[in-house]
């Protein structure tokens, strides 16, 4: 008798368990948010992204594309962004070679580059 009310007890937990996934993936699934802006990540989320343009820039070296990638990320300034991103980078103790990554990417941004970028910018 006891073993049958444990057996009763477990299935009536799945069933539950089954039939509230079997809702939510059904009914009510998940969904991104389609309206969040790229520029309201948080600090850490937005120095992996300036990483990853700083590795793109290794191979590529388009200071354009650097640009216009960095200005989807904060509309600001894309030279403030690198340097906030190196501080922050440093102060939670990013690897030595990352950090290289991205100081090579600010310093690889020409001045005569940058003011052409900013003059064709589009606010």
């Amino acid at each position: 008798m006891r073993t049958r009310r444990f057996i009763f007890f477990f299935l009536a937990i799945l069933i539950g368990v089954g039939a509230g996934l079997a809702f939510g993936w059904t009914m009510m699934p998940p969904a991104a948010p389609s309206n969040a802006p790229v520029d309201s990540l948080r600090a850490d989320f937005k120095a992996d992204l300036v990483l990853m343009i700083a590795e793109d820039f290794q191979t590529e070296a388009d200071s354009m594309q650097a640009l216009n990638q960095l200005d989807r990320l904060d509309k600001s300034d894309p030279i403030t962004l690198l340097g906030n991103s190196i501080q922050y980078a440093q102060a939670i103790g990013y690897p030595e070679e990352d950090l290289k990554l991205i100081r090579d990417l600010l310093n690889g941004i020409d001045a005569e580059i940058y003011l052409q970028w900013n003059a064709n910018r589009v606010p």
